[in-house]
């Protein structure tokens, strides 16, 4: 590269003719330069002018011209923005840049104003830094300057979990007091719900068991619209000894009480007092000693008696209720044989059987004796003195009344009987009988 320098006195002159011609130098002027070596004073000249060259303007900024040292010429602001207010932000303002950095309009330096949170959205001003919460944890807020999906609101009632909506405020409640709610924005444990019959406290998520007492346990309305036997006996009472087909009735006697009735009972069982509590108190004769109906059936047989014997352990029976006639069920049935040969002598002399109560509580009983299941009572002289149709007896008595010789034995004897006993008296009672049968040796 080839250094040339112009001497010191060609510079000035150039200098003026530029200045006095207010002409551009650089493009009228035509400068010749020597090639020949320079004097020691143009030497000199050159060092000068490169140093000025190299040091710029003399302000420290490197731009030639002289003034403020922040490198942008002509606004002496010293921040290097070129709009001379000195805050380096370049809007002429000098207040600063705004710094919103959760954009909420709010920060420093901001024309909206300052934010006490500038990283959260919802809170700019102190209230809303120092109150905006959600203290139920429903998941929406109150005491915030704005609201959104972040933190939706305001909620009508920030102690409520269930409620936050105007609507819920007013409208969740229970009504029928049943401890589930209707109307609320949301449930939970405190306020379960929706309540299918907010009027109904017998029901409420759901339909609940029904039970017998004029009103409906179900979302649809439907009245004890469950089989008495699943509605009864009520909830905690134990009925022993209903029926389980048929047992039950439901015959409410008002809404709200209970219905439940006892209809039917187990075999020889009774319900006598009406009680549901106790179910069905009172236990007839059993069928594995006794008979409903005459017959040869074993259940029924008392054994055979003998002469100067008579009947052991004879069974306890009961019936409840009075007489209903022959094969209505209102009966106990027995039967038992008096062999004639099993005596000691002959007819006359074979015994004298007696028939009687043991036992007859309240005077309650009676029975009658047939010969055959398909005869009459006291039919075959079993009873002389009234003859067919005597009355029912607490006491009967077969016996010859004569004397030798035999040919005046004019009556069959009673090898084998049936007895039938009832009740007369005192009906719905559980009062006891036991029958006493023996053969008195004559």
């Amino acid at each position: 590269m080839v250094s040339r320098t112009l001497p010191t006195s060609l510079i000035l002159s150039l200098a003026l003719v530029g200045t006095a011609c207010n002409d551009d130098v650089t493009a009228d002027a035509t400068t010749t330069f020597s090639t020949s070596a320079s004097t020691s004073s143009d030497t000199g000249d050159t060092a000068d002018e490169t140093a000025d060259s190299s040091m710029g303007d003399g302000d420290g900024d490197g731009d030639t011209n002289s003034g403020d040292g922040d490198g942008d010429p002509g606004d002496g602001d010293g921040d290097g923005d070129g709009d001379g207010d000195g805050d380096g932000d370049g809007d002429g303002d000098g207040d600063g840049e705004c710094l919103d950095l959760d954009q909420d309009g709010f920060g420093n330096n901001c024309p909206m104003g300052t934010d006490c949170d500038d990283s959260d959205f919802n809170n700019h001003t102190v209230d809303g830094c120092a109150n905006c919460a959600d203290n139920d944890g429903d998941g929406y807020w109150v005491g915030c300057d704005t609201f959104d999906e972040n933190k939706p609101g305001p909620d009508c009632d920030d102690a409520d979990f269930n409620v936050f909506t105007p609507n819920g405020c007013a409208n969740c409640t229970d009504n029928d007091n049943d401890g589930v709610w209707v109307g609320c924005d949301q449930y939970g444990p405190m306020k379960p719900g929706p309540d299918c019959d907010d009027g109904n406290a017998n029901v409420g998520l759901d339909d609940a068991e029904e039970i017998c007492n004029g009103l409906a346990e179900n979302c649809a309305g439907e009245v004890d619209n469950a089989p008495p036997s699943e509605m009864c006996p009520p909830m905690g009472v134990v009925a022993p000894n209903v029926a389980p087909q048929g047992g039950w009735c439901c015959d409410p006697p008002a809404p709200g009480q209970d219905g439940c009735k006892i209809c039917g009972c187990v075999e020889q069982y009774y319900d006598l007092d009406e009680v549901v509590n106790n179910g069905c108190e009172c236990q007839g004769t059993s069928r594995t000693s006794s008979l409903a109906a005459c017959s040869n059936a074993p259940q029924g047989y008392l054994g055979a008696i003998g002469e100067s014997e008579q009947l052991q352990n004879a069974v306890i029976g009961t019936i409840p209720q009075i007489d209903n006639l022959i094969g209505n069920g209102r009966e106990d049935w027995y039967s038992v044989d008096f062999e004639e040969n099993d005596a000691i002598g002959i007819r006359p002399n074979t015994g004298s059987i007696r028939v009687s109560f043991a036992l007859n509580e309240g005077n309650d009983y009676r029975f009658e004796v047939f010969r055959s299941c398909q005869g009459v009572a006291f039919a075959g002289s079993l009873a002389t003195q009234y003859g067919v149709g005597a009355p029912p007896s607490r006491e009967w008595w077969f016996f010859d009344n004569h004397a030798a010789p035999a040919p005046q034995n004019d009556v069959a004897w009673p090898s084998k009987v049936y007895i039938r006993v009832f009740r007369v008296q005192n009906d719905k009672t559980c009062n006891h009988y036991q029958l006493a049968v023996q053969r008195v040796d004559n």
